[in-house]
């Protein structure tokens, strides 16, 4: 009896110490806490609490907080009956009375939500779409949404592999040519091709090393001068692109590009994946948006 009356005593203080509905998340006074935000600053018309559900939880626990990253969908009809999505990712706690931004370790500056706040935006890349440029020994596949004439693409390609070579596993590019950078779409047709050749393979380091480090910006905005300038730039530098184009007819070439490469597919999956612009990084999955290395060797230990 003494044995069970200690172990009475001691479930009763771990119980006492525990702050209440600790570790359980209440979901539907999350959901009531957003709708009323959401209601108070008016950005949708016409909400109403049914119209959000719960998609994702993912538990954190950070000393003796019980936190929670989620993500809530929001379901709407639009006047033309369509379905319209949108989602919200945010860190709370257990009863969803507080949101926490930005929360990291004081000595270090250590982002502590961010491997968990980033899993629920984790997305399944069809790699296949891409160039794969590098295979290492790594655990972690990169893949990189660019453009050549981006400056921070450009900026990652002289990076890339480089120091992180190690874990790696493949370094994939995925293009998508912004309408800002005329001759971007010929310049990155022409990598696809190169990859998607076998017997011109040989050239698609060099082609990706000239299309992102030497091959400078064309000075027009009119595309059809801009693709003239891409064009001919590549006819001077590569013989056998001189040899396998010799029409100087754009259209001709955009249209033997398209057939011999998946470029068009390229374009539209990054377009379908909602990105707007470059670069953007998934690490296995987590996306990054723009250039940040910290956050980047971050990703690559997550």
């Amino acid at each position: 009896m003494k044995r069970i009356a200690v172990l009475l005593l001691v479930l009763t203080i771990c119980l006492w110490s525990l702050p209440v509905g600790a570790g359980r998340l209440n979901p539907d006074k999350v959901l009531s806490n957003v709708y009323e935000r959401l209601k108070k600053e008016n950005k949708i018309d016409q909400l109403k609490p049914e119209h959000l559900s719960l998609e994702r939880k993912i538990p954190i626990k950070l000393g003796d907080l019980s936190l929670w990253a989620v993500r809530i969908q929001i379901r709407l009809k639009s006047p033309d009956k369509q379905v319209r999505t949108a989602t919200l990712d945010m860190v709370t706690d257990d009863n969803g009375q507080w949101q926490f931004e930005g929360l990291s370790d004081l000595k270090t500056g250590y982002p502590l939500l961010e491997k968990t706040f980033t899993e629920l935006g984790i997305v399944k890349i069809e790699s296949r779409m891409g160039q794969v440029t590098f295979r290492g020994k790594g655990s972690k596949t990169v893949v990189m949404v660019t453009d050549n004439f981006c400056p921070y693409c450009r900026e990652a390609h002289k990076k890339l592999p480089g120091v992180y070579a190690k874990k790696i596993k493949e370094l994939i590019l995925i293009y998508l040519p912004l309408n800002k950078h005329p001759g971007a779409e010929l310049a990155c047709s022409i990598s696809a091709y190169v990859y998607n050749r076998k017997d011109l393979a040989q050239y698609a380091k060099d082609v990706d090393d000239f299309i992102f480090q030497e091959l400078p910006p064309p000075s027009t905005k009119d595309v059809n001068e801009a693709n003239t300038a891409v064009y001919n730039a590549f006819k001077s530098k590569f013989p056998w692109f001189a040899r396998e184009f010799p029409d100087s007819n754009i259209e001709k070439v955009f249209e033997k590009l398209r057939k011999g490469s998946n470029i068009i597919e390229q374009m539209r999956y990054a377009n379908n994946l909602g990105l707007k612009g470059t670069p953007t990084t998934f690490i296995n999955g987590r996306g990054m948006y723009g250039i940040d290395w910290e956050k980047f060797e971050r990703f690559l230990t997550y």
